[in-house]
């Protein structure tokens, strides 16, 4: 048993009170982990505390009163910051720039919810054969994002804004006589596909930048109605559908990289690059977009923007201009011409050999917007996309509504 002296008890009683006091002042930083809520994903502001004078043009800043920055949506981390700051800390010009590089590094997905429908047909061109109509039925809404054929969209870790939406698309096709009953040989086959799809757009204003991805689900031939729907416009019946190419699976993945190259205010200039790979169109592509006027900025927001979104912070009420895109594909296999892949039996198709694998494809058009309504007209030219095809023109009408 050893024995301690009242001097030796004083002293130890002082070091408890001094580890006691000390363990008192040490406080964890201000942070506790997110709630994961069920509910719609919602934008947050983030929470950061900064506090204390900054002195220009120094290299070091005394104790800055920094605190770990949150960010969420309804509850749900997106990315976090890289380090976490104490209050007593010094912190160098290159850690702040550390700090705010992480701070920006979030990928949040847009409140905003869209509806568009479009509409593609020749009879603005005065014309009604190959490419003759089409349709697009899209809603884009936050809540797509928790969709299980979201994880497949093309993924990006720095700051974005992002948007997904669903869609459901018809086209037609038809030989230069729809009208026909027989096949004419050199000439495009019957064709139409019915497809429901998801998307995601990402938007980054910092680096210019934006990225579309895709993944389609349906099926070419008679099951998608391509002849009923013709017949009904035409007030005729679809005799020539018979030859259509026949029932298959389409299954498809697009994606696209547009990066700003010239991006003064109310004007752009961007260059993109595009694939599409699956049952219905095998290809690669490369090309140049342009837009001028009074527009909301292209790498902030789609088109519209609802005036309760953070993306609105500088949207116009009234926007107007014209924009035009041209584009070089370089084509592996088209359904529309070829038939499917897993179903031989069509009565016409069009041989490997006579499909042009270089296509090109330019448009021109103008839009107009007020407030949260949008609407949009292109004209499209396409050269031959076969042996002896001709040179094929359409029009294209866009109205988006943004709630």
């Amino acid at each position: 048993m050893v024995l301690l002296s009242s001097c030796d008890q004083t002293e130890l009683s002082e070091v408890k009170e001094q580890l006691q006091s000390a363990t008192e002042e040490i406080t964890p930083p201000d942070w506790s982990a997110p709630q994961v809520s069920k509910d719609w994903l919602e934008y947050q502001v983030p929470e950061s505390v900064t506090a204390g004078i900054i002195e220009p043009n120094t290299e070091q800043y005394e104790d800055p009163q920094v605190t770990i920055i949150r960010d969420t949506i309804d509850g749900i981390a997106v990315r976090a910051p890289g380090q976490i700051i104490y209050e007593t800390e010094e912190v160098t010009l290159s850690k702040l720039e550390s700090i705010e590089e992480a701070y920006y590094a979030i990928s949040y997905v847009s409140t905003n919810s869209y509806f568009g429908i479009n509409f593609d047909n020749d009879i603005f061109t005065n014309t009604d054969y190959y490419y003759t109509n089409g349709i697009r039925f899209n809603l884009t809404a936050p809540i797509f994002a928790s969709s299980p054929f979201a994880w497949p969209m093309l993924p990006y870790q720095k700051e974005s804004m992002n948007y997904h939406g669903m869609t459901i698309v018809q086209n037609m096709y038809t030989p230069t006589n729809p009208d026909t009953v027989s096949v004419i040989d050199g000439d495009r086959p019957f064709a139409a596909y019915l497809y429901f799809g998801h998307h995601k757009t990402t938007l980054s204003k910092k680096r210019r930048y934006r990225q579309y991805s895709e993944i389609v689900l349906g099926l070419i031939g008679p099951g998608s109605l391509g002849g009923f729907v013709q017949g009904r416009i035409h007030n005729i019946e679809p005799v020539g559908w018979e030859n259509q190419i026949q029932n298959d699976l389409v299954f498809n993945y697009s994606a696209e990289i547009e990066k700003g190259i010239y991006n003064p205010r109310f004007f752009d200039l961007n260059v993109f690059a595009n694939g599409q790979l699956g049952t219905l169109y095998d290809n690669i592509g490369a090309g140049i977009r342009m837009r001028a006027g009074k527009l909301n900025p292209y790498f902030s927001m789609p088109n519209l923007a609802a005036s309760k979104s953070i993306e609105s912070k500088d949207a116009l009420n009234l926007q107007y201009g014209i924009l035009a895109s041209s584009r070089l594909r370089m084509i592996i296999y088209d359904a529309t011409l070829q038939g499917g892949i897993f179903n031989p039996n069509n009565n016409y198709t069009i041989p490997a050999n006579d499909i042009e694998r270089l296509v090109l494809q330019a448009s021109f058009g103008i839009y107009f917007a007020f407030k949260q309504l949008g609407l949009t007209y292109e004209h499209f030219y396409i050269s031959p996309e076969f042996k002896d095809a001709k040179h094929h023109q359409w029009g294209h009408l866009n109205l988006t509504y943004c709630f």
